[in-house]
């Protein structure tokens, strides 16, 4: 509620019913939200609990860029190389993948049965 604006990234947008079914796992409420953006694994390489694992190879490589101060190579291979997360995950990820990832998660709550 401190914030001047709120956006959210979000792995699936719901609809309405499925929010008022159960509003109680709503936790940022609509009228402090000013855009909603739908990006399936925004989180990547982290996880997002219910959809996908972390990738945690590619999160050791986050942490070795970090603590070697070798962030440049690592941010022109995993960022700047590509014009969208989108393509990111296409060419650098691949979609088997992504899926051995979603296999690997569990949903403990949620909208989803």
């Amino acid at each position: 509620m401190a914030s001047k604006k709120v956006v959210i990234s979000t792995e699936e947008i719901v609809d309405t019913e499925d929010i008022r079914h159960n509003p109680g796992l709503t936790k940022i409420p609509f009228y402090a939200v000013d855009a909603v953006v739908h990006q399936p694994f925004g989180a990547y390489p982290g996880e997002c609990p219910g959809h996908y694992a972390s990738d945690s190879e590619h999160v050791g490589e986050v942490f070795t860029a970090m603590n070697r101060d070798t962030l440049g190579p690592y941010l022109q291979k995993w960022i700047y190389a590509y014009d969208s997360d989108e393509e990111m995950l296409e060419k650098a990820v691949g979609r088997v993948r992504l899926v051995e990832l979603e296999r690997r998660s569990t949903r403990k709550e949620g909208f989803r049965p």
